[in-house]
């Protein structure tokens, strides 16, 4: 059973008379964008879900191509699916409920293909960037209804904007397919940092399976097959486990015309022509190999499209972008046979040699000379260019004698680095193959960097574990910086961090000799102005004769997206009051509606809250709604209403918490929005579910959907003893069926027996993909008391 829910927009109203002392803040976070990516040329509404945002956070979108059409202001209601009912003990699992947030962007017709990334911020504190994607086809964005899938249909080629949204959420897209046509699906969902870990079915217009893939890019999914028949195809995504929520995000690309899956080389030397093997699909034969020019300043990863003589300059016509990359070294491609010492080429000074694993159990040799004591350092890119390749590089003397090797890099990171010093003059070999013998195709493709001494310069970079750094007035916030040395760099490097705005301070610090990290400490004044700022963390070392210094940046998360060099310094206002219960846990029935006392802690607040459900919960609500209630100025106390739905779960002890927001003043007197969530125990709303008081009982639990037709459908009431007064019963009908009234019905205490009318449109009624529910509505207390039975219409 799938119930959708309608939370309300928060409106803060408060204001107040003097500084908050520095309590507590709810800094603000994002968890989505949808769409998560757009067409270059367009403009588009978004949706971003976020946590504390309020009414109006500050948004921006980083770098050039991509800018902001409309900014970023709160929805008039969020639209949430419950999705089928989460047993014990999943049900005590905590939960996120972001509020939807609605803006426009426009993506310029010549905008960069790939990520982009954008940042969110409120008096409270800024967030860390999300990405979203450019590219060049058409695209659709999902119309999100409740129950079981409806087919929607596409033309292709087409990007399909979606969300696997409630759990156990299913989409379906039909396109029509032509017998003896390649096409190619492909879902862009992990390396947008979407929690989805897709799976992707093709479904022929007999319904027989004819594809599936899961992990294949990650654990993203991507196929291709060639269609044995004309005739509408499903292509269905969902959730390997099932699951499901606002923030599993997806886009789809189906394509039936040119595209690239990889390319071999995987890069080139800035300033030269690069002759590229295109591997894909719909690629004429004459441009499988093709002639690229990488410009002289071209940056570290490229993005480069496939030209498609077809269609005039239509971008239709075009193939998917490839990401290249680049460098100012000689290039040399490996040719084959090249598995012994005998036929592999040798390389003199320093370079870039491009090879591929391309069948199981291949090993590529290269061959250097070196003379005693000189340093060399061997870097394979792979893994981290796309390729599947799981690379080893190992060193070996004439005689075939080991001399080094070296696996992954670290932290997951399975490309390779090897620093060599030759022991003797002489002739050595490297070679490079895949950890396991039994993979290796045209895919495992890579790029080692030879380095000699001239070329292999002591350096380091910098990480930063985020791009955004929130510290509270009168507070202190601390950002841990990760070094790697490289090329035997050993020595200390002091940080500091540039670009501080007045009232902020950040001692330089040092990361010692031989050392990795070091932390930070951002200190923020009393009286600090409330706002955000972009600064740099700088990193400077000596060696030698040398002066070495270094920005740090994020760590890149997947092929094209840039690594940010900019931290986002947010100066937070406190909030100054606070929301404290005394610890109860009671016993509340499934239908009722249950009110929980609370105190006010306001420190040098004296203004009016507004007080709804917090947008972090420390277990799923099941079904929980709560209202926004504001709590006057001179309120020290107040109580807060929930509703348990007449579905939950029996036994089950629910933890609901609230949030307060206010408005305070600088000394500028600008306001800013502030609030206060509380997940301590003695400040939950704890109450242990008991059977419910009201019941309807339908006499039919399905009917015939007739266009047309008006059926009767008779029902009972059922009261426990604590209800005895009038209770009304109405049928809700989900925005999208369209053709279905029902005028609601009262039943006057002591009537427990009734007929509920239903009218189906002439014209056009349904699609009745979703059972309906039968809502009665009685009180107790003065408060709601609800029951619901599902009735099934049948189309």
């Amino acid at each position: 059973m799938k119930h959708a829910i309608l939370f309300g927009t928060l409106i803060a109203v408060a204001c107040a008379a003097s500084l908050p002392s520095p309590l507590h803040a709810d800094e603000p976070t994002v968890s989505y964008i949808f769409p998560a990516g757009g067409q270059r040329g367009t403009t588009m509404p978004v949706i971003v879900g976020g946590h504390y945002l309020h009414d109006a956070p500050r948004w921006e979108m980083l770098g050039d191509g991509v800018s902001i059409a409309e900014p970023l202001r709160r929805a008039p209601r969020t639209v949430w699916f419950e999705g089928p009912v989460i047993p014990l003990p999943d049900s005590q699992r905590k939960e996120d409920y972001p509020a939807d947030y609605q803006g426009k962007l426009t993506i310029a017709a010549n905008a960069p293909f790939g990520f982009h990334r954008w940042q969110v911020a409120t008096s409270q504190g800024a967030t860390t960037s999300l990405p979203f994607v450019v590219g060049d086809l058409p695209e659709v964005v999902e119309e999100e209804i409740d129950g079981d899938p409806i087919p929607t249909p596409v033309t292709l080629p087409i990007t399909i904007n979606g969300r696997i949204f409630p759990r156990q959420d299913v989409d379906v897209w039909t396109f029509e397919a032509r017998a003896g046509e390649a096409y190619t699906c492909e879902v862009m969902a992990a390396r947008l940092g979407s929690p989805l870990d897709s799976r992707l079915t093709v479904v022929d217009p007999d319904g027989v399976e004819i594809a599936e893939s899961v992990d294949r890019l990650g654990n993203d999914s991507w196929l291709r097959f060639r269609a044995q028949r004309d005739g509408v195809h499903q292509v269905r995504i969902h959730d390997t486990d099932f699951d499901g929520l606002q923030h599993y995000v997806y886009r789809l690309t189906i394509s039936d015309g040119p595209r690239v899956d990889h390319v071999y080389p995987l890069g080139g030397r800035r300033g030269e022509n690069v002759r590229l093997t295109l591997v894909g699909q719909n690629l004429p034969s004459e441009t499988r190999e093709i002639e690229v020019a990488i410009p002289v300043d071209a940056p570290e990863q490229m993005a480069w499209q496939f030209q498609s003589d077809s269609g005039s300059g239509s971008s239709l016509g075009n193939a998917n972008p490839v990401w290249l990359e680049t460098s100012d070294l000689p290039e040399h491609l490996e040719a084959e046979p090249n598995n012994e010492a005998a036929s592999a080429p040798i390389v003199d000074g320093s370079a870039v040699l491009n090879g591929r694993i391309e069948a199981p159990g291949d090993v590529d040799v290269w061959r250097f000379s070196a003379a005693k004591g000189e340093r060399f350092e061997f870097e394979v890119r792979a893994a981290r260019l796309g390729s599947p390749l799981d690379a080893v590089i190992e060193i070996r003397d004439t005689a075939g004698k080991s001399l080094a090797n070296a696996d992954d890099i670290a932290g997951g990171q399975t490309d390779a680095r090897l620093s060599f010093t030759a022991p003797s003059d002489g002739e050595f070999t490297v070679t490079v193959r895949d950890q396991f013998d039994s993979r290796g195709d045209a895919r495992f493709a890579y790029r080692m960097y030879l380095r000699r001494n001239d070329r292999i310069e002591p350096s380091f970079t910098l990480t930063l574990p985020a791009d955004a750094l929130t510290v509270n007035r009168g507070g202190e916030a601390k950002l841990k910086i990760t070094a790697e040395r490289l090329h035997g760099f050993a020595g200390a490097i002091r940080l500091t961090a540039q670009g501080l705005p007045e009232g902020v301070t950040a001692e330089e610090v040092e990361i010692a000799d031989k050392k990795s990290d070091a932390t930070m400490v951002f200190k923020a004044a009393a009286d600090a102005r409330v706002d955000q700022h972009r600064l740099t963390i700088v990193g400077h070392a000596e060696w030698e004769d040398r002066q070495l210094e270094t920005t740090a940046t994020t760590a890149a998360t997947t092929l094209g997206d840039p690594a940010m060099d900019r931290l986002w310094l947010a100066v937070a206002m406190p909030t100054p009051f606070q929301v404290i219960g005394d610890f109860e846990t009671k016993y509340a029935a499934r239908g009722s509606t249950y009110v929980r006392h609370f105190r006010l802690e306001r420190g040098d607040y004296a203004g009016p809250l507004t007080v709804r459900l917090a947008e972090r919960q420390v277990r799923h609500l099941q079904g929980i709604s709560g209202p926004t209630i504001s709590v006057p100025a001179d309120a020290s106390e107040f109580d807060y209403p929930i509703h348990l739905p007449p579905w939950m779960e029996i036994g089950r002890t629910s933890r609901t918490c609230v949030m307060a927001v206010g408005t305070v003043k600088d000394e500028q007197g600008r306001d800013h929005t502030v609030s206060y969530t509380s997940h301590a125990q003695n400040d939950q709303i704890i109450v242990l579910v008991d059977p419910g008081q009201l019941a309807v009982r339908l006499q039919r639990t399905s009917i015939l959907a007739a266009p047309g037709d008006q059926v009767l459908l008779p029902i009972q009431v059922e009261r426990g003893q604590e209800l005895a007064g009038p209770v009304r019963v109405e049928l809700l009908v989900p925005p999208h069926i369209a053709g279905l009234t029902s005028p609601t019905i009262e039943l006057a205490s002591g009537e427990s027996a009734a007929q509920l009318s239903l009218t189906f449109d002439a014209r056009k009624c349904g699609p009745f993909n979703q059972p309906l529910i039968v809502r009665a509505t009685g009180s107790r207390d003065g408060l709601p008391y609800t029951a619901e039975a599902e009735l099934e219409i049948v189309d």
